[in-house]
């Protein structure tokens, strides 16, 4: 994937103290363009975005566990506008 763990940092750390990884994933692919489109073009299969939001969302976990940030289940819209289970972020 193209969209590297500083990118991800980046992003969370200006998203303000609570927030969902859908919008993490929408603000990544309107700030960082280029690399989104690449990294669904890599996927293979019937469901790229899916499978892209998926691994970013797991990426996204990582980054704000690592950056001290707690999370619970949430239900939010996806970048399709469809609800979805995803996770909410916040500082303690």
């Amino acid at each position: 994937m193209n969209i590297s763990d500083a990118v991800i940092e980046d992003v969370v750390l200006n998203a303000g103290t609570v927030f969902d990884s859908h919008q993490i994933i929408l603000r990544l692919a309107h700030q960082n363009q280029r690399e989104y489109v690449d990294a669904l073009n890599a996927g293979s299969g019937d469901s790229p975005f899916h499978t892209l939001h998926s691994a970013l969302g797991r990426r996204i976990k990582q980054v704000c566990e690592r950056l001290g940030y707690a999370g619970e289940p949430f239900n939010s819209a996806d970048i399709f506008g469809q609800d979805s289970n995803c996770i909410r972020w916040f500082r303690g």
